[in-house]
């Protein structure tokens, strides 16, 4: 019998499709491209002047090396134009952001590179600054000029996640990122790590609102993030629910600024706080 081919493993990499949706009808079809390595999220692609910029995580077959690039194309065409590759050796991807010129780039396993990217020039897109700490940030956030706000995970030195922390970085200079202060709380965890809706910024105050889930209370976090740091303001929580013979404090997953109230919304209800005071104003059941 003949031999049989040896089955491989096809190269791990993702496609993109660009269309036209400019016009009335149907979509027309305008190019397709690829790049190795998969996307975090939709934070992962970003276009600018002409060009779509594209990070991935590439892990080899038996998971055992991994590393990240960032792609640019032609965003007409989705040719390469440039790359900046070796960004976390042996890491991955936990959160990205694309600034106009400038990219944002996290990789984590033990200890959390903060990359700062200078693409200004397509075809030479490189690394100006690294910052080492523990932990991670799995969404980052563009606050005043030259800041950069980091929602995620303290670790330890061995990579083991301890908390909720949130982190004020000074990007200003791109060669040497920073961080200028950081909140932590212990043994929590928060819905803003994985879906950026959670989370509320509000540029006209500094005020920030997090979902926060703990061993002892849950509630939204809120806190004043200014040029110099981050502090605590207070917690809301929703009242606390019957169930049988069972309390539970409900999860708060959004929060909006109305004029001069906060609303934050759980399963249960609506809540509405003073944006300033966060004196409680009035609470609307949804059941």
């Amino acid at each position: 019998p003949s031999p049989q081919p040896t089955p491989t493993v096809p190269p791990e990499e993702t496609e993109v499709h660009r269309f036209d949706i400019s016009s009335p009808g149907a979509p027309a079809y305008v190019a397709s491209g690829k790049v190795p390595g998969r996307l975090l999220n939709q934070y992962s692609l970003s276009e600018h002047e002409g060009h779509l910029r594209v990070a991935t995580t590439l892990t080899s077959e038996d998971g055992a090396k991994s590393s990240s690039t960032v792609y640019v194309l032609k965003a007409d065409t989705l040719a390469k134009t440039g790359e900046v590759g070796g960004l976390g050796e042996g890491e991955r991807i936990y959160s990205v952001r694309f600034i106009g010129a400038v990219g944002y780039c996290v990789t984590f396993k033990q200890v959390d590179p903060l990359y700062t990217l200078d693409l200004s020039d397509p075809a030479a897109p490189r690394v100006t600054g690294e910052l080492k700490i523990t932990g991670y940030s799995a969404y980052l956030h563009p606050g005043n000029t030259g800041r950069l706000i980091g929602i995620g995970q303290e670790a330890s030195e061995k990579g083991r996640t301890l908390g909720t922390q949130i982190s004020l970085f000074d990007v200003s200079d791109p060669v040497s990122p920073r961080r200028l202060s950081q909140f932590f709380q212990k043994d929590s965890g928060s819905e803003a790590e994985w879906d950026p809706h959670a989370f509320l910024y509000w540029p006209k105050t500094g005020m920030s609102v997090i979902p926060l889930s703990g061993q002892t209370e849950s509630g939204a976090l809120v806190l004043k993030i200014d040029d110099s740091g981050v502090s605590k303001v207070g917690m809301i929580k929703h009242p606390v629910q019957e169930q049988g013979e069972n309390a539970y404090q409900p999860g708060i997953q959004r929060s909006m600024v109305i004029g001069d109230s906060l609303w934050t919304l759980s399963y249960e209800g609506l809540q509405v706080n003073d944006a300033t005071s966060l004196a409680e104003r009035a609470w609307i059941p949804l059941r």
